[in-house]
C-alpha cells in the first residue's frame, strides 16, 4: 500500500477522478479543491507525494509549489504539476504531466516520485 498522496484540483469531476485512480494503485488519497486549503492541510499531515492542477482559483499550482518548497517541514515533498496546457515556464515542481492523464502513467509518476520522498 503506497503513503498518503495529496491530491488538488478545482474540477471535482477530476479530483474525484485522480482520487479512484490513486486509491484504485493502494494510495491513501486526500483531496483538496484548491491550493488555500492544501497549504492548510499540509499543517497537519505530511503526504510522500503532491499532484496538483496548474491552473486553480486564488493561488494557481505554480505558486503553490513555490510556497511548499519555502516552507520549512514541507519543502522536500515532491511535487507533480498536471494540465491541459503547456507546461508553466520556471516552474519548481519535480514533474510535468499533461492532461488528459493516462492512469497507468499517472501511477508510474506517483510511484517514481514517492521512491524519490521515501530517500530524502
Amino acid at each position: 500500500m503506497g503513503g498518503p498522496i495529496l491530491v488538488i484540483d478545482d474540477e471535482p469531476a477530476v479530483l474525484r477522478l485522480l482520487a479512484l485512480v490513486l486509491d484504485d494503485f493502494g494510495y491513501e488519497v486526500y483531496a483538496a479543491p484548491d491550493a488555500e486549503s492544501a497549504l492548510t492541510a499540509l499543517e497537519s499531515m505530511r503526504p510522500e507525494v503532491i499532484v496538483s492542477d496548474v491552473k486553480l482559483p486564488g493561488i494557481d499550482g505554480t505558486e503553490f509549489v513555490r510556497r511548499v518548497r519555502a516552507t520549512e517541514g514541507i519543502s522536500s515533498i515532491p511535487v507533480i504539476l498536471v494540465s491541459a496546457y503547456d507546461e508553466p515556464a520556471d516552474h519548481a515542481a519535480d514533474r510535468f504531466v499533461r492532461k488528459p492523464l493516462d492512469p497507468m502513467e499517472l501511477a508510474d509518476v506517483v510511484r517514481d516520485a514517492s521512491q524519490i520522498s521515501v530517500s530524502r
